[in-house]
């Protein structure tokens, strides 16, 4: 789809990965050197770690500070966490998403890339939705890295791919392969009358609430041209050898108008056909543009499907600065201002050596009137 996108899942400062001798459901590592650790909240929801002790740990470990009453956690499934970092030596927090109540999502088979460390403290200590627990990482010589003691609570998981009931498609838009959880296929049907408009197709009904378009949303998508079925763009891996970077996260605002005006109304859970002719994508082909001035995708009507994984609504963008009020000012204004300034500059100037000589005066009288005293103490 050739548009950026930003991976939801939470930003961790990951050092080198170390190998650790214990684990058990408990956690991993030396558990017992966090067994001093709490997670609390106040009365508005914002989160306190209490610590009985600063944490002086060499080495990287976890422990399950509270295990939930859900459902046991699926590696293939996306996690929903809230996190809170704090200071390992005094508990205090400096960054923590708990009373915001917009918890971050972390797909497994991803982190597994990125922290063996903290994918095996999710995934092997039996956890399960509702559980909290404390992870410490060392400082980290190499890149100034300071120790750091995060707290997680899984507030929920999704599958990582649309889930709900297969739809049979009616044979007026092109023909999917369609198999929830499997990459789906272009098998034909676009070889007829383009459509003017954008056209969508329920492929499978999700029962997630209804995306809205200004929503920022979840999803696995493919991209193919009409014109000749290739496919230009996909987060789905094309084989069993690729590695699964995952579903993408982005507004639907930063897409091609196709996108918002296809999804609105649709259910999370849900993947859907979208066909969008070109004056929804990225515009009309134009044979006189110079190279280089208009997209690859021009002019092509484009065939798009589309796992709705989640949504939700998209942060305010920031207010404008105010403008400063300055008029504009041609040159000569300006080299008046020069001359005027230039001219107070000289006048001071002149200022500045008459208070010199009426201090010297000043100076003068008061000798006198020293002497003067002397003489009438004399």
């Amino acid at each position: 789809m050739h548009s950026p996108f930003r991976r939801t899942c939470v930003a961790l400062s990951i050092p080198a990965v170390l190998l650790l001798s214990a684990c058990s459901d408990d956690g991993l590592g030396d558990t017992d050197a966090l067994s001093g650790v709490d997670l609390h909240f106040t009365d508005e929801g914002t989160p306190e770690v209490i610590l009985r002790s600063p944490l002086e740990l060499e080495e990287e470990a976890s422990r399950v500070l509270d295990r939930g009453d859900g459902e046991d956690i699926d590696e293939g499934q996306i996690l929903e966490v809230s996190h809170a970092v704090a200071d390992p030596d005094s508990g205090e927090i400096q960054e923590e998403s708990f009373s915001a109540d917009n918890p971050s999502m972390i797909y497994l088979p991803q982190m597994q890339e990125q922290s063996e460390f903290i994918y095996d403290s999710l995934t092997d200590t039996d956890l399960t939705i509702g559980s909290e627990i404390a992870l410490f990482e060392p400082a980290n010589a190499e890149t100034g890295a300071p120790a750091t003691l995060l707290v997680l609570r899984v507030e929920d998981q999704s599958p990582a791919f649309a889930e709900g009931e297969v739809q049979e498609q009616d044979g007026e838009l092109p023909e999917i392969e369609n198999e929830q959880g499997v990459l789906p296929e272009l098998l034909g049907g676009n070889d007829g009358e383009e459509p003017e408009e954008v056209s969508t197709e329920v492929l499978i009904q999700g029962d997630g609430e209804e995306v809205a378009a200004d929503d920022q949303v979840v999803v696995r998508y493919s991209g193919w041209k009409w014109s000749d079925g290739e496919l230009f763009d996909s987060n789905w891996p094309q084989d069993d050898e690729e590695p699964d970077a995952g579903p993408a996260g982005f507004p639907l605002s930063s897409l091609v108008p196709g996108w918002a005006e296809g999804l609105e109304g649709e259910q999370v859970g849900s993947r859907v056909l979208l066909v969008i002719p070109p004056e929804s994508g990225y515009g009309e082909s134009d044979e006189d543009a110079e190279e280089g001035t208009q997209h690859e995708l021009a002019g092509e009507t484009l065939i798009f499907v589309v796992d709705l994984i989640a949504s939700a609504e998209a942060p305010e963008a920031a207010a404008p600065a105010p403008e400063s009020g300055q008029p504009e000012l041609s040159e000569e204004d300006i080299q008046e201002m020069i001359e005027q300034m230039e001219a107070e500059q000289g006048g001071a100037e002149d200022g500045a050596e008459g208070e010199d000589s009426g201090s010297d005066d000043t100076s003068s009288d008061e000798a006198n009137s020293d002497e003067a005293t002397d003489e009438e103490t004399d």
